[in-house]
């Protein structure tokens, strides 16, 4: 990578850390413990079906 690239994608990470910071400082309800669990609970369910959709495609691809 030339300079110029990893100079640009330095000042974005450092863009998107301050934005989250400032968003979480402005809500500081989001990391919250009830919140965080349904954000578990929900990427486990949607995780769940993932997995069932891609073993019936790998099912699929065997027959």
């Amino acid at each position: 990578m030339n300079m110029f690239l990893q100079i640009a994608i330095a000042v974005l990470c450092l863009f998107i850390v301050w934005r989250i910071y400032k968003t979480l400082q402005a809500n500081p309800e989001l990391l919250s413990k009830e919140n965080v669990s349904k954000s578990f609970t929900t990427m486990g369910f949607l995780a769940l079906i993932l997995i069932g959709f891609v073993a019936l495609l790998v099912f699929m691809l065997k027959h």
